[in-house]
């Protein structure tokens, strides 16, 4: 008996699967009488709506995957140890002293030697305990200031990025911004705050304008992804914005956050010592406070470094230092964000 004679034997009458399977099989090569049902386990509703579309592979985790390829990197490894045994040094060393000791025996610079490591200072003064706590200073004002960055210009240029309707009014504000040059800007607030350079108006001043690069960038970022198709998959669920915008979004663009971040350090490394030749550091008193900017700018502005080049040596290789540590960790840690990296 063929198919097409089995189909027309039970097309008009009621389907009896289990006697069709049967025939079907008992014209077949093999008999399905004939096969041990020993061989075959029976699998259960609860299993067959749990596992039947799962994977079995080995659990994946992409936070684990990332910390196992930073892990490997050995110049990650030597550039995370170097700041933070800079940290700790910056923390503890020359704590409670004052840069510019009054009891000084010597009012004259000297070069390095084994009692003071980096010399003296124009002052006469320690200069292996004024460079740290310039440092102490520098690394405070840089923390408070790429935070605000980075956490500024991340929360703008994903709401610029995602809400199209948004785009006109974030537009305006950074042509208002950017009409004023910064440094006009930055006097500007200090001159509102009574002419008082200190730290929080420094960073009040400076938070109004450094977002604006680092959101412009997460922005672009935002756009290209925003319209992928697990996004517009998401909006059909009814997945709300906030969500995709966590969930969807800046994990995709994280890399390119961390790289851009990455910048803000010696940025503001750079804006302590250009403040500081301008006279407008959060430094003024240059006996009992210091910071790198400050020091630097206290060498430069005297012909005598030419006859101690480690007056401006040190400084210089202090700054570029720190810049070049967060640089490099930031640099690495953004590429093994990159799931194009990961299995």
């Amino acid at each position: 008996m063929s198919e097409k004679v089995l189909s027309k034997k039970y097309a008009d009458d009621e389907f009896n699967w289990e006697e069709i399977v049967k025939l079907k099989y008992s014209y077949s090569k093999y008999n399905i009488e004939e096969i041990d049902n020993s061989l075959f386990k029976k699998v259960s509703d609860e299993w067959k709506s749990f596992k039947a579309e799962s994977i079995n592979s080995k659990p994946y985790s992409y936070w684990k995957s990332v910390g196992k390829t930073v892990l490997a990197s050995k110049v990650f490894i030597i550039c995370l140890l170097l700041i933070i045994i800079f940290v700790t040094m910056s923390l503890f060393i020359a704590r409670g002293e004052t840069p510019v000791p009054l009891d000084r025996p010597n009012r004259n610079p000297a070069a390095p030697s084994s009692q003071h490591l980096f010399g003296l200072g124009l002052m006469g003064e320690d200069l292996w305990n004024k460079m740290w706590i310039g440092t102490r200073s520098t690394l405070l004002f840089m923390v408070f200031i790429a935070s605000i960055q980075i956490a500024t210009g991340i929360l703008i240029g994903l709401i610029w990025g995602y809400f199209s309707k948004l785009d006109i009014l974030f537009i305006e504000i950074i042509r208002f911004l950017s009409m004023i040059p910064s440094l006009i800007l930055w006097l500007l607030v200090i001159f509102i705050f009574g002419g008082q350079s200190t730290l929080w108006v420094l960073v009040l001043a400076i938070s109004l304008t450094s977002w604006i690069s680092m959101s412009s960038v997460i922005r672009i970022q935002t756009i290209l992804v925003r319209n992928s198709e697990y996004n517009i998959a998401s909006k059909v669920l009814g997945t709300n914005s906030f969500r995709i915008i966590i969930k969807n979004i800046l994990p995709k663009i994280l890399p390119i956050i961390i790289q851009t971040a990455s910048f803000a350090i010696p940025n503001a490394i750079a804006l302590d010592s250009l403040l500081s030749f301008y006279n407008f550091g959060f430094v003024s008193d240059l006996i009992h406070a210091a910071s790198l900017g400050s020091i630097l700018n206290e060498v430069v502005s005297d012909t005598t470094w030419q006859l101690f080049p480690h007056l401006l040596i040190i400084p210089i290789s202090f700054i570029s230092g720190i810049s070049l540590l967060f640089f490099l960790v930031g640099k690495i840690f953004a590429d093994s964000l990159d799931p194009k990296l990961h299995r």
